[in-house]
């Protein structure tokens, strides 16, 4: 499954996968490592995907840190609210007067409601591992194992308050569970599956 030479191709939306007019292949259809790099890359490119979002329970702002929920866990062994708020303010994201913790600038910036403080952007690395296509319905799919890393990761991002409030990885990626396991050790590798529709193979989801 030989790479080949990519260039910047026009994208298509087709409903919520992304087709990819690939050029500088000979074939555009084809499975291999070259072209479902670009359709990933791609995709992240056209929906200008953050690499990370962290903190997305603090769904709005001003928020007040009451005795409860600065105690609160969201799991046993997780950092308290109290915690996090603590790295977000260290960070320079969040300023706080009594109990009441309210966006900086930067927070401004970097906080979308429902996701939480997001920076970076996906570099797709390479494309690791796909599986032979195979016949679901009328069409084809393949599983598909890839690498990521960081790009234009801001500078707040590696503040040490931070980095240890929400466990970030020196790469700039959280270490969480979802990414994490024995075949997942760190979360710069990533799963996905491209499905071939009229000629052309498109990204069915990110995992």
């Amino acid at each position: 499954m030989e790479d080949c030479i990519m260039t910047r191709p026009p994208v298509a939306l087709l409903g919520m996968a992304l087709s990819v007019a690939l050029t500088g292949c000979s074939d555009p259809g084809a499975a291999n490592a070259g072209h479902f790099r670009q359709v990933i890359q791609q995709h992240f490119d056209q929906y200008s995907l953050p690499a990370a979002c962290v903190g997305k329970r603090f769904h709005r702002f001003p928020y007040e840190l009451t005795d409860k929920r600065e105690a609160f866990r969201f799991e046993p062994d997780a950092p308290s609210y109290g915690e996090l708020m603590v790295g977000l303010e260290s960070a320079g994201l969040v300023h706080r007067s009594g109990q009441t913790y309210d966006l900086t600038d930067a927070g401004k910036q970097a906080f979308i409601p429902e996701a939480g403080f997001c920076y970076g952007k996906v570099q797709v690395d390479s494309v690791d591992y796909l599986s032979e296509p195979a016949q679901q319905g009328q069409r084809l799919i393949s599983k598909v194992k890839y690498t990521v890393s960081m790009v234009e990761r801001p500078d707040w991002s590696r503040d040490a308050g931070f980095t240890d409030a929400f466990d970030i990885t020196p790469s700039g990626f959280q270490n969480t569970k979802h990414f994490a396991g024995p075949d997942n050790p760190t979360p710069q590798h990533r799963k996905t599956v491209l499905v071939k529709t009229k000629g052309q193979w498109m990204l069915l989801g990110l995992m």
